[in-house]
């Protein structure tokens, strides 16, 4: 598994900066930027076949978060941002991985091998790389909505980890 990220430098630039350590990764194009109307842009790229790519953005260069979606293989690709910061920066964030070969399986995937798909981490603020999403709940994961349901169970019952869901709760709340 080859990983790298690339770096963008801030928007008025209208640049990629790539971040390439060598060893056998085919090199990743620049992303381009085209500015819109009231802080919007557009972050083009072009994908390369078999990557996996997640977008991650800051507004200090020192926190970094994962934007919600995953993309896949080559192609252009295109993100529409929104900000009102005065500074904001994105990197792409990719790898080349033997058993992803669409995006459905890049989003199925659990690259940090904690139970919970890329795609239900991005989308709930956590980092696909790291496993701080499954620890210290009621089911062994993190429950950030102290509902009584952790993160791994609420991925399989489809809701969402930030919103107390659990009829259980509120019957006893309403019991009381």
């Amino acid at each position: 598994m080859m990983l790298r990220d690339q770096l963008t430098p801030p928007l008025a630039c209208l640049a990629a900066l790539s971040a390439m350590a060598g060893g056998d990764l085919v090199p990743q194009p620049p992303m381009a930027f085209v500015k819109g109307q009231l802080g919007t842009f557009h972050a083009d790229w072009e994908g390369v076949a078999g990557r996996t790519y997640f977008t991650l953005f800051s507004l200090d260069l020192e926190t970094w978060h994962y934007a919600p979606f995953i993309e896949f293989g080559e192609g252009s690709h295109s993100r529409g941002m929104e900000s009102d910061s005065p500074k904001f920066f994105l990197r792409l964030h990719y790898g080349d991985f033997e058993n992803i070969t669409s995006l459905d399986e890049a989003m199925a995937a659990d690259l940090d091998g904690d139970g919970l798909s890329n795609i239900f981490e991005v989308t709930y603020g956590y980092d696909p790389f790291q496993t701080t999403s499954t620890i210290d709940g009621p089911d062994g994961s993190l429950d950030p909505d102290t509902d009584g349901i952790g993160n791994s169970s609420e991925q399989a019952a489809g809701s969402a980890p930030m919103i107390k869901d659990n009829p259980i709760l509120e019957l006893k709340v309403l019991v009381e």
